[in-house]
C-alpha cells in the first residue's frame, strides 16, 4: 500500500470518528451539563458525601464528607470518616479558599478567580466537550431519594470519560463517576443524603488558622495562550506527543508560561473533557534524574527537561513520553 493511499485512509478515519463524536451530543444532555455549570457555586444545600477511589477497578480508598454550601460561591468540605482522616478541611467564602490538612498541620491560601470568570471557563471548556466527545441521555435514576438526569459522556469508539447524576430541580451533581482508559471506575462521588434547606453556624465559612500551623500561599493561575503565542514568550518550541490517551487532545489555546528558579517553563495542558494532564517542559540547566512517583513522570531529552502529571495511569504515561517529537 502505497503511503499516499495510507494517509488518506488514516485521514478519513479521523474524520469518521470526528463526525461520529459530534453526531452523538444530545441536546438533552448538554443542556442539562450547560445547567449544572450555571448553578454552580450559586445553590444553597448541605450533605453527606461518599468518595470512593479505585485502581485498576479495585477500591484503594474511601472517605465521607460533610458538605455546605451557601450561595454565592460559599462551601465548607470536612471529611468525617474514617477516623484516620477526619478533620481534613476545604473553606471557601467566595473570594479565598483554604485547604487544611490536620494530620501535617499544614494549610494551602489560594485566590479565587471571579464566578464570572470561572463560569466562563468552563461553559467554553463543555463547548470542546460537545466538538470531540459523544454526549448521551440515559434517562432519570435516584439519588438520595431525588431524581437525577443521567449522561455519559464517552470518547470515540464508546470509551467511557465520564458519567454524572444531575438534580432534576437544581442541577447539583449528586453522583459522579470518572473512568480510567480501560473503561474501569477510578472514582465515585455521591451523595448519601442532601437538603437544600440548610442551616448554617456563624463563621462557617471563615477559616481560623490553627496555632503552629504551617501556611503555603498557591500561585495564581497563569495567563493562557496559543502554542505560538506561548512558545515565542518561553523562546522555545513545545515538544508534543504523537500518542495520547483515548479521547484526549491538545487544549491548544490553553498553553502558559511559568518561571521557577530562574527558568522559563512551558505548561501544555491536554484533557479528555473531564480529567486533564499537563507536560511541563523546560530547557536544561542541571538535569533532573528520570523517575516516577505517584501521578507524575520525570524524564531528559537532548537539552530539555520534561515533568508529566495528571490522572493518567503511569502505562499511558510512559506511551505518551515515548511518542513525544520536537
Amino acid at each position: 500500500m502505497s503511503r499516499r493511499v495510507l494517509f488518506a485512509i488514516v485521514g478519513l478515519a479521523l474524520m469518521a470518528l470526528s463526525a461520529y463524536a459530534e453526531a452523538q451530543v444530545n441536546e438533552e444532555a448538554f443542556t442539562v451539563l450547560r445547567k449544572k455549570i450555571m448553578a454552580n457555586g450559586m445553590v444553597s444545600f448541605s450533605g453527606l458525601r461518599t468518595v470512593v477511589l479505585f485502581e485498576n477497578g479495585v477500591k484503594v480508598r474511601g472517605f465521607q464528607e460533610q458538605i455546605y454550601q451557601k450561595s454565592p460561591g460559599k462551601q465548607r468540605i470536612a471529611v468525617v470518616a474514617p477516623e484516620g482522616e477526619r478533620g481534613r478541611l476545604c473553606v471557601t467564602n467566595g473570594q479565598v479558599q483554604w485547604q487544611y490538612f490536620p494530620k501535617d498541620s499544614k494549610a494551602v491560601r489560594r485566590e479565587l478567580s471571579t464566578a464570572a470568570e470561572s463560569r466562563a471557563s468552563r461553559l467554553a471548556g463543555l463547548d470542546r466537550l460537545r466538538e470531540r466527545m459523544k454526549i448521551e441521555y440515559l434517562g432519570t435514576e435516584t439519588i438520595a431519594g431525588r431524581s437525577a438526569h443521567v449522561i455519559l459522556v464517552s470518547a470515540p469508539l464508546d470509551i467511557p470519560i465520564k458519567k454524572t447524576w444531575v438534580d432534576t430541580q437544581h442541577y447539583i451533581p449528586l453522583k459522579t463517576q470518572l473512568f480510567d482508559s480501560s473503561g474501569n471506575v477510578k472514582s465515585s462521588a455521591f451523595y448519601t443524603a442532601i437538603n437544600f434547606r440548610p442551616q448554617y453556624t456563624a463563621g462557617m465559612f471563615d477559616f481560623e488558622l490553627p496555632p503552629g500551623c504551617s501556611v503555603r500561599t498557591a500561585s495564581q493561575l497563569p495567563t493562557r495562550m496559543s502554542q505560538r503565542a506561548a512558545e515565542k514568550a518561553a523562546g522555545f518550541r513545545a515538544a508534543l506527543p504523537t500518542y495520547l490517551p483515548p479521547g484526549y487532545s491538545l487544549l491548544k489555546d490553553q498553553i502558559a508560561v511559568l518561571e521557577q528558579g530562574g527558568k522559563v517553563i512551558l505548561w501544555v495542558p491536554f484533557s479528555n473533557g473531564a480529567d486533564t494532564f499537563s507536560i511541563f517542559q523546560r530547557l536544561l540547566g542541571s538535569p533532573a534524574p528520570p523517575r516516577t512517583k505517584g501521578q507524575s513522570l520525570t524524564w531528559n531529552v537532548g537539552n530539555h527537561s520534561f515533568v508529566l502529571v495528571g490522572n493518567i495511569s503511569v502505562d499511558q504515561m510512559k506511551r505518551v513520553r515515548d511518542s513525544l517529537s520536537f
